[in-house]
Parts: C-alpha cells; sequence; structure tokens
C-alpha cells in the first residue's frame, strides 16, 4: 500500500524533480475528482498549462480564479488555465453519437477512449522533444476487472450485476490495445484507476431514493474511515500522474520502494523507457493475480486485438474512422 505519506512526500518534489511548464488536460475538470486533482497539480508545479474540457462555464471560471492563488513557493498564480466547454455527457462533443449505445457506457467508456486515442499522437509528439512523463489516467474501476461478453461487448444485455466487472475489463484491455497502437515505440503510460469512495457534488445532485441512499452510504463511510476525502482524492491522483512507480518519468521514487507491476504481471524498471498499462485500486496498489491471470487468458484468446476492431466499428458507424 502506497502510505498518504509517501503520496505527500512525493508529490512535494514535483517543484524540483520535474520540469517546468508541463501540460495537462483534464476531461471533465469542472468538479469533483478531476477539479482536485487539477488543484493539486497546480500547487506543485511550475508554471503549468492546463486545459479543462467541461460544460460547466461558472465552475471553470471560479477554477480558473482560485489557480491564481495556489503554486509552489515563489511561483504563486504561474499557472496558465484554459477552459474548453465541451457537453461530455454527450460523444457528440468528440464526434460520435450516443444513439443505440449503452447510456452508461456512453460517456464512461467510448467518449473517453476516443478522447485517449485523439491525444496519443501530442502526448508522444511532446516527448519526442521533451522526454520524460506522459501519462493517461482514466478514473474508473481499476482493479474490479471481471468476465466479459464478446457477444455483447456494448453491454445492452448485461445485468446490472455484472456491468462493473465487464466495463472495468473492457477499459483496460481498450488501454492495452491503444498502447500496442501507439506503435513499438510508445512511451506512454495508460493508467485504470480505482477512486474508491469518494464525496464528490455528484452525489449531490442524485435524485430520488438512490440519492439518499448514496448520501447516506457516503456518510456511514466517512464515520468508518472507508471514505476519501475530495482534496486527498486529488493529492492520490497527482501521484498516479508524476511518481516513477509507474514508468517511464516520474518523480523518482524514494525509501527502496519499487515500481509497480503492470496488466501483463511484469515490473518495469524505473529507469525504463517503454510505456506500460496498470490498472491500480484506491491505494495505488496494481491489480493482484486473480486480474491479472483474467487479462492474461483474455489477451491470449486475441480478445485485445477483437475488442479494438469491434470499438473501431463502433466508432466507425457513428462516423469517425479510427486508423
Amino acid at each position: 500500500m502506497v502510505s498518504l505519506s509517501e503520496i505527500y512526500t512525493s508529490n512535494a518534489l514535483i517543484t524540483s524533480s520535474l520540469p517546468p511548464r508541463l501540460v495537462a488536460v483534464f476531461v471533465g475538470g469542472t468538479s469533483g475528482i478531476g477539479e482536485s486533482t487539477l488543484k493539486a497539480f497546480v500547487s506543485y508545479a511550475v508554471q503549468p498549462k492546463i486545459y479543462i474540457l467541461g460544460r460547466n462555464n461558472a465552475s471553470a471560471e471560479r477554477i480558473i480564479g482560485e489557480c491564481k492563488f495556489l503554486g509552489p513557493e515563489g511561483h504563486v498564480g504561474e499557472a496558465e488555465v484554459v477552459f474548453l466547454q465541451a457537453d461530455l455527457s454527450s460523444m457528440k462533443t468528440v464526434e460520435v453519437t450516443p444513439e443505440g449505445l449503452h447510456a452508461f457506457l456512453a460517456s464512461a467508456y467510448y467518449d473517453r477512449m476516443l478522447i485517449i486515442h485523439l491525444l496519443a499522437p501530442l502526448l508522444l509528439s511532446a516527448t519526442d522533444s521533451h522526454p520524460g512523463l506522459a501519462r493517461v489516467v482514466s478514473v474508473a474501476c481499476g482493479c474490479d476487472e471481471g468476465i466479459i461478453e464478446p457477444s455483447d461487448f456494448s453491454a445492452l444485455r448485461i445485468p446490472s450485476s455484472a456491468l462493473r466487472g465487464h466495463i472495468g475489463t473492457l477499459t483496460t484491455l481498450t488501454l492495452e490495445a491503444l498502447a500496442t497502437n501507439t506503435g513499438p515505440d510508445n512511451s506512454i503510460t495508460f493508467i485504470h484507476a480505482n477512486p474508491g469512495l469518494v464525496r464528490t457534488p455528484y452525489q449531490d445532485r442524485m435524485t430520488g431514493a438512490f440519492g439518499v441512499f448514496a448520501r447516506g452510504l457516503m456518510w456511514v463511510k466517512k464515520i468508518t474511515g472507508e471514505a476519501i476525502g475530495i482534496e486527498e482524492s486529488g493529492e492520490r491522483h497527482l501521484y498516479l500522474l508524476t511518481s516513477a512507480r509507474y514508468p517511464p518519468g516520474g518523480v523518482p521514487i524514494t525509501g527502496g520502494a519499487l515500481s509497480a507491476i503492470g496488466t501483463n504481471g511484469l515490473r518495469a524498471n524505473e529507469g525504463s523507457k517503454a510505456g506500460a498499462v496498470y490498472s491500480l485500486d484506491k491505494n495505488g496498489e496494481p491489480a493482484g493475480e486473480h486480474v491479472v491471470s483474467l487479462l492474461t487468458k483474455y489477451r491470449e484468446e486475441g480478445m485485445v486485438d477483437r475488442l479494438w476492431l469491434w470499438l473501431k466499428g463502433e466508432y466507425y458507424r457513428a462516423g469517425v474512422v479510427l486508423s
């Protein structure tokens, strides 16, 4: 388990260990985990440039204003934050229409995989001129991978009880496909992260009995210490974005800790220049043997290629052609 003290120590070294003017894109960064991670990034990075993709202009303006008072010593207010308005609840924002698609997968899977695919060449281009840190962190259900149904990748007939495991595996295997299709010289780290139980504004917007249940459950989990505060969540996700525990690049690991094990069951060297895929739990720890074995089984069955071919077909059906 990565302790919170280790996370704070590593994040504090961002100022001196990483170069100035880092560039980050936060998709859906106008509230919740995205906002808290963005603010943590601004608090430690020197003169970063940040793009926020979201639909709430008022929240974005508030965040931009608050960032003027954040930054490491001697660099407060030097972050450049740019808001790009987009309705990320609909895949029309990334050129795909949601007709005929599972409502939850439309925003939790289809649109974010397309955004990652479109941004990957820019990440690679950046590392060509400035070798080092290139990361993609998808916050969803890492380490909760389960059985998938190849005849129903789109999850139109999968019961709700099996949906999380299905989406978890779809996400991780698609990140593996993206890592492979990025090219033989891929230096991007792809992380499928599990945030744990985090109290966010999303729960406050829930209506009806389910909303009452969700808020009540979060209250109980807070009392028992299982819930994660929003600021702590931001620090934890910033650690995933910047620590050399998930190579290549990043803040050097201290205290003799080892780099994490990827979804292929292998541990990369801290100085490795090759990208990898990680499925991580709420503590930043990689998936255990059960998940690794399950992913290995699917990989050996050719499921990564099969899934990527299906996904390209879904995008093509919606009018977007992927390379």
